[in-house]
């Protein structure tokens, strides 16, 4: 329960720095950097926070049997003009066991997102879908994943800009036949600090 109390607190802490800092840029705040055509790369670090896991009935699992861990996300992002961007995130994450093992997950997926605001403070409104390589202890899978997310960041300059997210993440696992039954449907938190080139 503290670790979870605690990545509050740092979701917090992050947004709450973003609008300080915002508060202090003497720029207009109405101004709107996006246009259509516009792309950027964004590089995003932080943690991974196992909510619950329902089976393949719709029972919930409990305990989830999961720790906290943590996530790394690399993403691309075209503008399709001064609010909509679509693209594409390549990410890496991993919780540990009750067992003592480390539950890996692999997303690749396609991105849309709507933006809004300005110069200095952006926020968005993300969804994520995709294919998802999953192992643990040695054993893979395949599945497919969404992710619904919202964020906020600073431009820094007129290229850069820094961040925080936050995602809902649903890792589904299917199995057919007389395995059906070990179907599950895991959901976590991931939150994340990073920074964005803008081009």
């Amino acid at each position: 329960m503290s670790k979870k109390l605690l990545a509050v607190i740092a979701i917090i802490a992050s947004v709450s720095a973003l609008t300080l800092g915002a508060q202090e840029n003497t720029g207009n705040s109405s101004e709107v950097l996006r246009k259509k055509g516009d792309q950027s790369i964004t590089i995003l670090a932080g943690g991974f926070i196992p909510l619950f896991v329902l089976d393949s009935t719709g029972a919930l699992i409990s305990p989830s049997n999961m720790y906290p861990g943590a996530s790394f996300d690399v993403q691309y992002r075209y503008m399709l003009g001064n609010h909509i961007g679509v693209g594409g995130s390549i990410s890496g994450s991993f919780v540990t066991t009750i067992g003592g093992g480390t539950l890996f997950f692999a997303p690749i997926g396609a991105t849309a997102a709507w933006i809004g605001g300005g110069d200095p403070l952006e926020y968005e409104f993300s969804t994520e879908l995709g294919m998802n390589i999953m192992r643990l202890y040695g054993n893979g899978l395949i599945e497919p994943y969404a992710k619904l997310g919202a964020g906020l960041s600073r431009y820094v300059t007129s290229t850069w800009g820094i961040g925080a997210k936050v995602s809902w993440c649903f890792f589904p696992e299917f199995h057919f036949g007389t395995y059906s039954s070990l179907n599950s449907y895991a959901n976590f938190l991931e939150f994340s600090i990073g920074a964005s080139y803008h081009f």
